[in-house]
């Protein structure tokens, strides 16, 4: 080998160890024990006429015959009988079935509507205490031909429907998983049929295995549900941040939030949620939470420094492990949204 192509070949090595170390560093970005926060990469809006998959009121088995309930699970998550609660259950296959037990439920229930818009309205759209990612429920208002947006996740093939019911009408149910795997953001309008004024009504969202639809699936997640003109345009609550990945409240450290607002609210909430992966998906329970008051069109909302969280749930005690944000948002319309951080923080 000569000088000349012995000074090139150093010459390049350098450029080429310069270039690398310029990379972070994936395995420090491993092992410094922060959660992981993934980029925010939100799918463009894509409006779609979905049609209400006629009499699909849950999940089939590979013959085509509904799922038979499990009557081992009450429909109340163990909650005390029947009422305005949504099923508490964070195991997948009992999750599964307390909500479409729920689903099948409302429509023969005798409520006071009046009294359930009321408290839609001054409390929000209502989910259970802990549920289950890959089948939850949420108590929210309804309207005919009102819109809907879903911004969601589908990492896995299975069979994904998001069912509303309401008592006295037949349960509208839609199949997301025809879209495909990926994220996927759809605006929708609800059926003429539902009514021309507001109703309490149940939303479900479920991903369950595509043979059977018997068991929950992981890789299912939802990042944002809306329904009313002020929720949609995209999901009118987004940029969600929770930070920092990691945090000691011995230390005094404390988490902060911010999200980004494209309609006026009334009211807002902010709840930190204590989450776990498992096989049958991603595990939810409230630590913690607050209401925050009025948010405004286009602004970014940051908390102030008492609103920071301290890493402790409503009893002063510690909370560890990964918690995410979660974002409620409602307007005295009947107009409401939630939303869900891709970031995590790590308590220690």
């Amino acid at each position: 080998m000569n000088a000349n192509h012995a000074t090139l070949q150093r010459g390049l090595c350098l450029a080429l160890a310069l270039a690398l170390a310029a990379l972070p560093s994936a395995a420090s970005a491993r092992d410094d024990g922060r959660a992981p926060q993934p980029a925010h990469a939100t799918p463009a809006l894509v409006a779609v006429n979905l049609i209400p998959d006629a009499g699909n009121e849950g999940p089939r088995d590979g013959a085509g015959a509904r799922a038979p309930v499990d009557e081992r699970y009450p429909a109340d998550g163990g909650n005390g009988g029947p009422n305005w609660a949504i099923p508490a259950l964070i195991v997948g296959a009992a999750a599964l079935f307390a909500i479409g037990k729920s689903l099948a439920e409302e429509k023969t229930e005798q409520r006071d509507e009046d009294e359930g818009t009321r408290a839609l309205l001054r409390d929000g759209p209502q989910l259970a205490a802990q549920y289950n990612g890959s089948a939850f429920g949420v108590r929210g208002l309804v309207r005919g031909g009102w819109p809907v947006v879903v911004d969601y996740a589908q990492h896995r093939p299975g069979q994904v429907l998001l069912r509303i019911a309401l008592p006295g009408a037949e349960t509208v149910s839609y199949r997301l998983d025809k879209f495909g795997l990926g994220r996927h953001l759809l605006r929708f309008d609800l059926p003429p049929f539902l009514g021309d004024r507001l109703k309490p009504a149940v939303i479900a969202l479920t991903a369950a295995d595509p043979d059977t639809g018997r068991e929950t699936i992981d890789g299912f997640s939802v990042h944002g549900l809306g329904i009313g003109p002020r929720a949609v345009g995209s999901v009118a609550v987004d940029r969600l941040e929770f930070d920092p990945g990691m945090m000691h409240p011995a230390r005094g450290e404390t988490a902060g939030y911010a999200f980004h607002t494209r309609s006026d609210f009334d009211h807002a909430a902010v709840e930190f949620m204590q989450v776990s992966q498992s096989p049958d998906g991603m595990r939810k329970r409230y630590v913690k939470g607050q209401r925050i008051g009025p948010v405004a069109r286009d602004r970014r909302v940051e908390s102030a420094p008492a609103q920071r969280w301290d890493g402790r749930d409503e009893h002063a005690r510690l909370s560890a492990g990964r918690h995410q944000l979660q974002v409620r948002v409602w307007d005295e319309g009947g107009d409401w949204v939630g939303a869900w951080s891709e970031s995590l923080v790590l308590v220690q």
